[in-house]
């Protein structure tokens, strides 16, 4: 199931906090994406309907096995622009985090396979050069 931009950031930014520390909360979420308890609460039920996490009342939230696999491909995403942006075109990192985050979602597997298959490519250069 395809989710929009918002609720794939609340994706994402449970993964990054289940990597940080096992018990991940609403509060937590609300805090990393500056948003409202109220926003977190509506998105989780989104995501819970979606199959993507699981969550008792008021309790933990989990990724499920696709939910982990969803978030870490929206993730993995987002650091690949943001590498590209800071990497080969020189951008400020604050405007290549707010820009890669926009860019995560809206790019087919097929172009964010050739930026990576490019990327790889150039970074390779870089480092023979410098070696």
């Amino acid at each position: 199931m395809k989710i929009n931009e918002a609720t794939e950031n609340y994706l994402e930014a449970i993964l990054i906090l289940t990597e940080k520390d096992q018990q991940v909360r609403m509060s937590d979420i609300a805090k990393m994406l500056n948003v409202s308890k109220p926003s977190v609460n509506k998105a989780m039920g989104v995501l819970k309907e979606a199959g993507y996490i699981l969550q008792q009342r008021y309790g933990t939230i989990l990724l499920t096995d696709e939910g982990r696999l969803y978030a870490a491909k929206v993730y993995e995403r987002h650091k690949l622009f943001k590498r590209f942006f800071t990497e080969v075109l020189g951008i400020e990192e604050s405007v290549a985090e707010e820009d890669a985050c926009h860019m995560e979602h809206c790019v087919s597997d097929i172009t964010m396979e050739k930026l990576r298959v490019f990327l790889t490519g150039i970074l390779n250069e870089n480092q023979k050069k410098a070696a």
